[in-house]
């Protein structure tokens, strides 16, 4: 009866050399596309505070709905950054 077991979880053909899921993105790549973003958002977001001191800008409310929008990424990054040195910061601690 293990022989029949072992012959059912065991045989090579239920392995696969292939990787599970090959759509995931990296957290490097991730990282990457969130930081720019969030370069794009504060560049919209400079471009229509310019416009507003010079005149040019269609409401002072989409100019603040940008800086917010630009100030939230930020922060988010931001917090995303804490985390990872705090992380790092643990695993320096921990003893070998």
């Amino acid at each position: 009866m293990i022989d029949e077991i072992n012959r059912l979880y065991l045989s090579p053909e239920m392995q696969s050399t292939e990787p599970v899921n090959k759509s995931i993105p990296s957290f490097a790549n991730w990282l990457s596309d969130k930081l720019g973003e969030t370069n794009e958002q504060l560049l919209e977001a400079d471009k229509a505070l310019r416009q507003l001191a010079s005149g040019q800008a269609p409401s002072l409310h989409q100019t603040m709905l940008s800086l917010e929008q630009a100030k939230l990424s930020f922060q988010f990054l931001e917090q995303i950054r804490n985390r990872l040195m705090s992380a790092y910061q643990e695993i320096m601690r921990e003893q070998i």
